[in-house]
Order: structure tokens, then C-alpha cells, then sequence
């Protein structure tokens, strides 16, 4: 959320047309909702591994994540079982898709905040995210097709 909240932050300074900042503690069937008709993903999470080196940032593909439990529950998907149940439903999703994991040290502990590692590459991130963003920005902003605001999935990150 920190990185989303840093995104949104930068995009309202100085804004990008046809970007939309969603925030979304769910994946599966909701990811499906949340994402369908977009032509690129972006999305940004936490990853814990064996031997974690915190705040360091890998970049990700969907075949990378499809065994992940990560934001799966009893009743949900992974993030790459629900890619292939969306495109056999001849749902459109995503056609490009950047996964961006921050390592981090401990994903169990439940506390306010984040180390000092992972808060040190927020705003880099968060950054270089929105870089990338304004290079591949359209000429014009594509026509609103929905209120992205109106579905179930994510909430507007917070505004601090």
C-alpha cells in the first residue's frame, strides 16, 4: 500500500492521462473484475523468500507467481490461475503484466509500518513506476468505459 499511496501521491501533482491507481487487498476472481478491459498491469506487493534480502525489489512475470498462495484465501485463485481462468472465459485482461515484489523479512508479524528496508525502496519505487508510466502515456486519454470506483475489488488508496 505504501508504494500505491506514494504512486497516487505523485499522480496528482502532476497527473497521467489513462492511469488509474487501484489499491486491492484480494486476487482471484476479484483481480479478474478489478482488471478486465485494462491493457496493461501493474502490479506491486510484498514477497517473503527463504533468505530475503528486505527492500530489494524483483521484477516479476505472471508464470513467476502462478503457484503463489499470496492474497489467495479457501474461496480464491492465484494471481496466475485467475489470468488463465479470465482468458478461458474469453475475459480481456491485461496483455502486459509487471509484477514488482518488495523482499521482505517478515510477512507474518503483524505490526503498524515497515522496516526501514522496505520503507527505503517506497519511494524509489514508487518513482520509477511513475516514470515508466508518463513514457508510455497515449497521446490522448482513452475514453472512460467504467467508474473503475464502482467495483468491488480495491479502494482509493489513502490520501495522507
Amino acid at each position: 500500500m505504501a508504494v500505491v499511496s506514494a504512486l497516487h501521491r505523485l499522480l496528482e501533482a502532476v497527473p497521467i492521462p489513462g492511469v488509474d491507481v487501484l489499491a486491492s487487498t484480494r486476487a482471484g476472481f476479484e483481480l479478474i473484475e478489478l482488471l478486465q478491459d485494462y491493457r496493461r498491469a501493474i502490479l506491486v506487493d510484498c514477497l517473503a523468500l527463504p533468505d530475503p534480502q528486505p527492500g530489494r525489489v524483483r521484477r516479476l512475470g505472471l508464470d513467476d507467481v502462478s503457484g503463489s498462495s499470496r492474497l489467495v484465501n479457501v474461496h480464491e485463485l492465484s494471481v496466475g490461475v485467475a489470468f488463465q481462468l479470465a482468458e478461458r472465459m474469453g475475459i480481456r485482461m491485461p496483455g502486459e503484466v509487471e509484477i514488482l515484489a518488495i523482499e521482505a523479512a517478515d510477512t507474518c508479524t503483524i505490526f503498524e509500518g515497515l522496516t526501514p528496508a522496505v520503507e527505503a525502496a517506497v519511494d524509489p519505487l514508487s518513482r520509477e513506476i511513475y516514470e515508466d508510466l508518463k513514457r508510455r502515456a497515449p497521446a490522448t486519454e482513452p475514453p472512460d468505459s467504467e467508474d473503475f470506483r464502482k467495483r468491488r475489488a480495491f479502494y482509493p488508496p489513502p490520501t495522507d
